[in-house]
């Protein structure tokens, strides 16, 4: 397998590799052509709340029956647990740190490209033949047609779910009145039906269920009985709830809140918990799983689902109350523990893989070894295609290296650990014996070897990839 350079470079001149050659004949698809690759990703989806990762009561049929016809990753996480940053990971094979995405207003800043500088999984398969569109949430810059995506359609608002503004191509702005997933949906079924003859890349990026969770067909917004829902056991604070109204709000109201007019003022409804918000979470999930399984019947009815891959994946999970937290942006499981299932079938035959730790950084590098194609040397992520053909049990580090905006920290099979920038302090858990992170092992003598191994590997991440030059005048 060809060895993935770690050189953390900052600006880098945007070299496209070629189609693989002879010398690379291991990696190329057995097949009379590329395979179609699509990349599936609702937004601010946690793993533990889908029905083949374990949840007893929330509805994903459609996530769980590409599970059982692919290869499900247990130990799947986010590099960096906030929207642009995991964005720009997924498209670069790169961590956040090296992108200059560091901000949700990273994304935002200068003119041209200030940012993503490095050839993107769009424009590698696109100078390989591929057709490539964007389909939903974008959240990067500059346009997505300015790295590597020859079509688009995209929401002009990042997280309304009614009346949604669209661009197509960059074009002139329009409204959807109905539910925005469904119409991305009905995008990408006319985009696979339409494109079905030729190897394509569909990145389809859903908004839900990332907030605002109130917003949904009236069927999903009753579909969960508060009392019913699963309330995790990191949710109590000092014997109740976790409850913040003004994030409450958020989570109900999500771009009222960003854009301060609508109907943010309005009061929450009377004797609403935590139970009832975990409740509208739920049915945003199940409304989007929806959506999803409209997409795989679409790929399966086009004739093309053998030389297909899809990964399903997203960008971070959802706090949702644990540890007394909303939103993301924490080394917690809730946060960046993330679901991602390979489905393939003309190569990779059904599995869970319980051995190998991935990330999103590996994403780019895994899709392009599956298709027979090089990564450019500017990847920081490794493949993980030799574990999913089932050649290898673990391959690389087998650990995940994750940032937030606070703190640097690893994802170990057993363990996690963090250190905060801003308040000097240390975090190690045993999330194998303590899956709610209940307990605090960093000043425990017990686990001091344990600490300093991981400690020492957050230390040479930080060495091997230093963060953005300016990054420090960003914060």
């Amino acid at each position: 397998m060809r060895a993935i350079s770690l050189i953390c470079l900052w600006v880098v001149t945007p070299v496209i590799p070629a189609a693989a050659g002879p010398a690379d004949h291991e990696r190329v698809a057995p097949s009379s052509r590329r395979p179609n690759v699509v990349i599936v990703f609702p937004d601010q989806l946690r793993a533990s709340e889908v029905g083949c990762y374990g949840h007893a009561v929330v509805r994903t049929p459609s996530i769980d029956r590409l599970a059982a016809t692919g290869v499900r990753m247990e130990f799947a996480f986010s590099n960096f647990p906030v929207c642009s940053p995991a964005r720009s990971i997924l498209l670069s094979g790169r961590y956040a740190r090296s992108t200059g995405v560091l901000r949700n207003q990273d994304n935002e800043a200068g003119p041209g490209r200030p940012t993503n500088q490095t050839p993107t999984l769009a424009e590698v398969l696109a100078a390989n033949g591929y057709d490539t569109v964007l389909i939903g949430k974008w959240h990067l810059a500059p346009t997505p047609q300015a790295l590597g995506f020859r079509e688009s359609l995209r929401p002009r608002m990042r997280h309304r779910y009614f009346k949604q503004t669209f661009f197509r191509n960059e074009g002139e702005p329009y409204i959807y009145d109905d539910y925005a997933p469904y119409h991305e949906t009905e995008a990408a079924v006319e985009y696979i039906r339409g494109h079905k003859d030729r190897p394509f890349f569909l990145y389809l990026a859903y908004g839900p269920p990332h907030m605002p969770v109130s917003e949904m067909p009236e069927q999903y917004r009753r579909m969960y009985d508060p009392a019913k829902v699963v309330i995790r056991d990191n949710t109590w604070v000092n014997g109740r709830l976790a409850y913040d109204e003004n994030w409450f709000k958020i989570y109900m109201w999500d771009f009222q809140y960003y854009e301060h007019k609508d109907t943010f003022g309005q009061p929450l409804p009377a004797g609403m918990t935590l139970r009832e918000l975990t409740a509208l979470y739920d049915g945003q999930i199940t409304a989007v799983d929806e959506c999803i399984g409209r997409v795989l019947d679409a790929i399966r009815q086009a004739g093309i689902e053998d030389d297909t891959i899809v990964l399903l994946t997203s960008d971070h999970g959802d706090l949702l109350g644990s540890h007394g937290l909303f939103n993301k942006n924490t080394h917690h499981e809730e946060s960046i523990h993330i679901p991602m299932i390979f489905r393939y079938p003309q190569r990779l035959k059904p599995a869970v893989v319980d051995a190998q730790i991935v990330s999103l950084v590996d994403v780019m590098p895994t899709l392009l070894d599956l298709c027979g194609l090089a990564a450019p040397d500017t990847v920081q992520g490794t493949s993980i295609a030799p574990v999913l053909l089932g050649r290898r049990k673990t391959v690389g580090e087998n650990v995940a290296l994750i940032e937030t905006s606070s703190a640097d920290g690893v994802r170990a099979l057993r363990h996690v650990y963090f250190n905060d920038r801003k308040k000097g302090t240390e975090h190690l858990f045993d999330v194998a014996a303590d899956p709610f992170e209940l307990k605090d092992l960093a000043k425990d003598p017990a686990s001091r070897e344990v600490l300093e191994a991981l400690r020492a590997r957050v230390k040479e991440w930080n060495v091997r990839c230093p963060r953005w030059p300016t990054a420090s005048s960003r914060n």
